[in-house]
């Protein structure tokens, strides 16, 4: 049984995007960022309770699941700041509201990796990717504001608790 959000609008989307995660990778990617565009294009559409961080940190409230994907507003407190990581799964993600910044990091060890791009996004950026990696990033929010991101995941939310597939150490250079 999939959890939605109210608006019936945003339920149908997600569920046809739901429907999306068994075509091809290309095709699922493409679906992910159109929906993504659509909703930050008008977030009125979006539960604003789901929208609110709950203290310091990375909060992350669930909008969407099913077996195939699970869809998340993260609500970035000020000074948020994630691990080098990795995903085991596809991953999209569309800035709402604020500024992050992601770093890409190139893996040197199993345990270690180099910095190699750096970015600061802005409100309605959106990025997708397959876990054809090693895709490594890490994201933060260097901004005085509470910042939103939307996340689109292909895992079942009820069977992992993340979509993180390893953490790295940044390597001294």
């Amino acid at each position: 049984m999939a959890q939605s959000i109210p608006s019936a609008d945003v339920a149908a989307m997600m569920a046809d995007l739901a429907v999306s995660a068994r075509h091809a990778p290309d095709a699922y990617l493409a679906a992910a960022r159109t929906t993504l565009l659509r909703l930050l294009s008008r977030p009125e559409l979006l539960d604003p309770a789901r929208l609110v961080g709950r203290g310091e940190g990375l909060s992350r409230n669930l909008l969407f699941g099913t077996e195939a994907i699970s869809v998340w507003a993260m609500v970035w407190a000020p000074g948020t700041v994630t691990p080098v990581h990795d995903h085991h799964c596809s991953c999209c993600f569309g800035l709402l509201r604020g500024t992050l910044r992601e770093t890409w990091y190139r893996p040197i060890s199993d345990t270690h990796a180099v910095a190699t791009l750096d970015a600061v996004r802005q409100s309605g950026f959106v990025a997708c990717m397959m876990p054809t990696g090693p895709n490594l990033h890490r994201i933060a929010n260097e901004g005085p504001e509470a910042a939103v991101s939307i996340h689109v995941y292909g895992y079942d939310h009820r069977t992992q608790d993340s979509s993180i597939d390893r953490t790295y150490e940044i390597a001294a250079g």
